[in-house]
């Protein structure tokens, strides 16, 4: 069990003590383990999940005055968390202990962030006076939670919650995107619907949204959770191979790498399943995949490691090395505001379907002055004329890192199902195009998609409107 089974807020999880029915024992070793993790360059987030408790009617302070912990109605209990019931945050009594509970574990146990399950169920003013609270003491610890709209029964009214669309409300609490990980693999709950990454058409506005760190509901970069895979649903792996049942193995491989490449480039906080790196899976011993292992054994959760040793899974872990170090190059790629986003971040007009494009303007802390972001979704390869200028190729469909394969002019080819990745050392200005024919043909796309074009023109023409700007 993953540990949503709240009875005592306070206490460490005993699953993993050598002696768990000793509290002192659970204290001491869980406090050792997050030293030894911080002295190794590790920092620690809580999963936290104050949403709801294990029993409403036993649990300790319902006995004590029975009802008000939770939400109930005419003596039955709110379940929007689908758990039995609904914690009351709105209540006064309730709301100080959440806020003295996150901050002991911050002060007590140097906790580095706070990961909140259904955080749709806890009001704003909640979350906001404990992030307050916490970093007044602690100002790096970070916040986030799953911001679902959830139908709760509340004990006041006119009460805000903490959810994606009042993102407005809670300025320094982030919430992760469903939108980026639906666009990327397809719908959540439609297993064999696919994304972007798969040739699904029309998705282009939405990927753009998301990799500038505004889909509709985020009023800044820095309240976006961008993931294509967590511990809930499918991986990203299992996901891939469902919807796409007519695709080899190495063009899934290729759109795990492209679904990485963009939630790994995006405006925002980026966020991995771990063993997402090595095409994790989840099977079950009768076929098909588990999207619920919260009690599965370790044949279906277990990291397999033992993967490493085949050609394909190590070279996706290298290519998730290389865009993680190609991110901590570039300070334009981690940009605090949206007003800086839309200062420095452009997408690219006229490039053909299931084709995104952005040109970022190097941060004057960035090693790179201009940056070029190409996404190719298509099954064939796309062209893309490149403004006047020697570029650095940082990140191809087969290799990915800080430091450049090799300098390009001219035109850049796009593989299928791949991102490009190139930079500039200095600032483009103006641009200079040669006439150029563009070469339209009708290609089949993966799934159906329409047809691809070698875009040598609408690239160019792309780049002319937004790499002319003066800085």
């Amino acid at each position: 069990n993953w540990g949503y089974d709240p009875v005592n807020f306070n206490v460490p999880e005993g699953s993993y003590s050598t002696d768990p029915y000793h509290g002192e024992v659970r204290v001491k070793e869980m406090k050792q383990m997050i030293q030894g993790l911080h002295k190794n360059g590790i920092s620690v987030i809580l999963d936290v999940v104050y949403n709801h408790v294990y029993d409403g009617e036993t649990f300790c302070f319902n006995r004590i005055v029975p009802e008000y912990f939770s939400r109930t109605h005419n003596g039955h209990y709110s379940n929007g968390s689908g758990c039995g019931n609904d914690t009351a945050s709105e209540r006064s009594m309730v709301h100080k202990y959440i806020v003295d509970s996150v901050k002991y574990w911050a002060d007590e146990y140097h906790i580095d962030g706070f990961r909140f399950d259904l955080v749709g169920l806890i009001d704003v003013d909640t979350i906001n006076e404990l992030v307050s609270a916490v970093r007044a003491k602690h100002p790096n610890v970070i916040f986030y939670g799953e911001g679902w709209s959830m139908a709760t029964e509340m004990t006041k009214p006119d009460v805000a919650m903490a959810t994606q669309h009042n993102a407005y409300m809670t300025p320094n609490f982030a919430y992760f995107s469903d939108t980026l990980r639906d666009v990327l693999r397809g719908y959540v709950f439609d297993d064999h619907a696919y994304g972007y990454v798969a040739g699904a058409q029309g998705q282009e506005e939405l990927v753009k949204a998301c990799f500038m760190g505004h889909p509709a509901w985020c009023p800044s970069p820095t309240q976006t959770i961008n993931y294509a895979s967590c511990h809930d649903n499918m991986s990203l792996f299992d996901r891939l191979t469902l919807s796409t049942p007519d695709a080899t193995f190495a063009d899934r491989v290729r759109m795990n790498n492209l679904a990485a490449g963009i939630y790994l480039l995006s405006q925002g906080v980026p966020f991995m399943q771990a063993g997402e790196e090595i095409l994790r899976s989840k099977p079950l011993p009768g076929g098909g995949f588990e999207h619920n292992s919260y009690c599965s054994p370790d044949s279906v959760n277990s990291i397999k490691w033992n993967d490493l040793s085949k050609a394909e899974y190590a070279a996706t872990a290298d290519y998730y090395r290389g865009l993680i170090a190609f991110r901590k190059a570039h300070p334009t790629l981690r940009l605090t505001t949206a007003e800086a986003v839309r200062e420095q971040v452009h997408a690219l007009e006229g490039l053909p379907e299931n084709v995104v494009g952005f040109h970022l303007r190097g941060s004057v802390d960035d090693p790179a002055k201009s940056i070029l972001v190409l996404y190719n979704a298509n099954r064939v390869p796309v062209t893309v004329q490149l403004p006047k200028g020697r570029w650095n190729l940082c990140i191809s469909d087969q290799t990915a890192g800080a430091a450049p394969l090799l300098t390009i002019e001219g035109g850049v080819s796009v593989a299928p199902i791949s991102a490009t990745v190139l930079t500039l050392e200095s600032l483009v200005t103006t641009v200079q195009i040669p006439e150029l024919k563009v070469e339209k043909k009708k290609l089949p796309l993966l799934l159906g998609a329409a047809a691809a074009v070698t875009a040598a023109l609408g690239g160019a023409a792309a780049l002319i409107k937004h790499l002319t700007k003066k800085k």
